[in-house]
């Protein structure tokens, strides 16, 4: 009995290799591939991961051969095979492009883009070394699946008990060394999931739509205007502005020759992503919060600004859907107003350079009253977004490689074609705001977030990496520039005060805190009782 009992065990152990070999083939190449590329380096955590990749394999085929229904069995496998391939594909994609395994931020970068965005994405970052490992890894398992269908493919008895035995020792070799479980598959796609449910992109049902309580300090005059124009992807290392050695902002430069801009330092994004960014950007949510408040539970600046008596217009060269809600299209659908000006579904159509933002909201600009109504209008642009060459019109084509010859081969096109973008993008703000240099307003203008440009990594350009502490430094890194007409500056003296002493004296200051800058600007004292100055970057305390 005992011994009828022990063979049936042993029977179970073994059909890994005995039975479903080509699933435990499958299945650990497109588990495992991506982290042992990124190991390939580190011999002391390669061979651990290693270790860890084929005991997961393993226990997943073992349970694969606990099923004895076979049609289950079968439909079982065929799912966790399209799964893993997929998960394979993604962060295969990762570690060879962007040196990095996939994590839930760039899966929202994935869901929240639209056809054309994703159209550029495909054309211009997808490498032929990374073609080549993805196609070797599906043909090599495509070309067994055929062996397999004219000769089974499987393990004898004694090198399948040869190969359990190697299990074991990797299983052991796991328990001792539990710290590698999360460089493993197992480990990493639990925590990329569990992100991913921790990102909050509500329904429309679920927005909170508040009723602030705002008091005003008592000599407060608000201006006719406010203006806010949210950049994209602008790294302020490549501003001219900042010290950047390219002239990169020269329209801008001019107007704060004259006194007209002011450029504010040391301004970190709160994420080096847009939808997570924006959720900060756009309401009074900040980090110090408790846990279980909601982003969208709280004010946004949309609905203090109406509280204040302003009427709100939204202009967008985004676009307005992705897979997911865009945070955006949230803010904007809170708007008297909103449009955008982005075509979608056109595949083929390149999407709009941002004049478009100029042009065409320049029609809805003459029907409202900027002259004597209270409004805040904002421009959402799509400035330096990848790829970058699709930013700008030709006649914007002012850097070249030949500009970069002290920078490595690899990186002198994509920094010639970034520079364009952000050289463009002072071409267009400055448009903006010369439609409202005759009006009493006052103008912010401040990226989302910025990029690591070869900055963390030779080989590295696209958003500050979460895993990497220095990569995200980077990537959080952007300006905050503030344009105020002459006749605002001479009615709001005190204001213009604050502005050209902050210019003046550094301050580390996040831009979470943007609404209460906005705030500040008009006067408003205390929103729900919370200090709005205290949080302003004019705060001189």
């Amino acid at each position: 009995m005992l011994q009828t009992i022990v063979k049936e065990i042993g029977e179970i152990l073994l059909r890994p290799f005995r039975q479903h070999f080509l699933f435990f083939i499958a299945f650990f190449f497109l588990a495992s591939i991506p982290y042992l590329i990124r190991l390939i380096a580190i011999p002391n955590y390669l061979f651990p991961v290693l270790a860890h990749c084929l005991t997961f394999s393993y226990l997943v085929s073992l349970l694969i051969g606990i099923i004895k229904k076979t049609s289950i069995r079968i439909i079982t496998q065929f799912i966790l095979i399209i799964v893993t391939a997929t998960w394979f594909i993604l962060n295969t994609y990762c570690v060879v492009e962007l040196y990095s395994l996939v994590d839930a931020d760039y899966i929202m970068l994935l869901l929240g883009t639209n056809i054309n965005e994703a159209k550029e994405f495909i054309s211009s970052m997808i490498s032929l070394k990374y073609i080549i490992i993805v196609t070797a890894i599906l043909l090599s398992l495509i070309t067994l699946l055929l062996v397999s269908k004219h000769q089974p493919i499987a393990l004898g008895k004694k090198m399948s008990v040869f190969a359990f035995i190697i299990i074991c020792l990797c299983a052991f070799h796991n328990i001792n060394n539990l710290y590698v479980c999360g460089d493993g598959p197992f480990v990493h796609a639990v925590n990329v999931f569990k992100s991913l449910h921790d990102y909050d992109l509500p329904d429309f049902s679920q927005i909170n739509h508040t009723t602030p309580v705002i008091s005003f300090d008592e000599k407060h005059e608000m201006a006719t205007n406010v203006v806010l124009i949210i950049g994209e992807s602008f790294a302020r290392f490549h501003s001219s502005l900042y010290g950047y050695e390219k002239i990169t902002n020269p329209l801008l430069r001019l107007l704060h020759d004259k006194s007209l801009l002011f450029i504010i330092d040391s301004i970190n994004a709160p994420a080096s992503t847009t939808n997570i960014s924006l959720q900060y950007m756009l309401t009074t949510f900040c980090r110090d919060d408790n846990n279980n408040t909601k982003w969208y539970k709280k004010p946004s600046i949309i609905e203090l600004m109406k509280g204040c008596g302003f009427d709100c217009y939204w202009f967008s060269n985004q676009a307005s859907k992705g897979i997911v809600n865009s945070t955006a299209r949230i803010f904007a659908n809170s708007c008297e107003q909103s449009y955008f000006f982005q075509k979608e579904g056109e595949i083929g159509h390149n999407i709009n350079p941002d004049i478009v933002l100029v042009d065409s909201s320049y029609q809805y600009i003459l029907n409202i009253d900027i002259h004597t109504k209270h409004n805040f209008i904002i421009y959402h642009m799509m400035g330096s977004h990848f790829e970058y060459s699709q930013r700008y019109t030709n006649d914007f084509n002012h850097f070249s490689e030949n500009d970069y010859l002290d920078y490595p081969q690899n990186q002198r096109k994509i920094l010639a074609t970034y520079d364009n973008s952000i050289l463009y993008n002072d071409y267009v703000v400055s448009r903006i705001l010369d439609i409202y240099k005759d009006e009493e307003s006052i103008i912010v203008y401040i990226p989302d977030h910025g990029l690591d440009m070869f900055r963390s990594s030779p080989d590295y350009h696209a958003h500050g990496k979460g895993d990497n502490p220095v990569s995200y430094a980077y990537g959080v890194e952007i300006p905050l520039i503030i344009y105020a007409t002459p006749s605002y500056q001479e009615k709001h003296f005190d204001n213009i005060e604050r502005i050209k002493y902050r210019q003046n004296h550094t301050k580390v200051w996040n831009s979470e805190n943007l609404p209460y800058l906005l705030l500040d600007l008009i006067g408003v004292e205390k929103v729900n009782g919370e200090d709005v100055r205290h949080k302003s970057i004019l705060n001189q305390e």
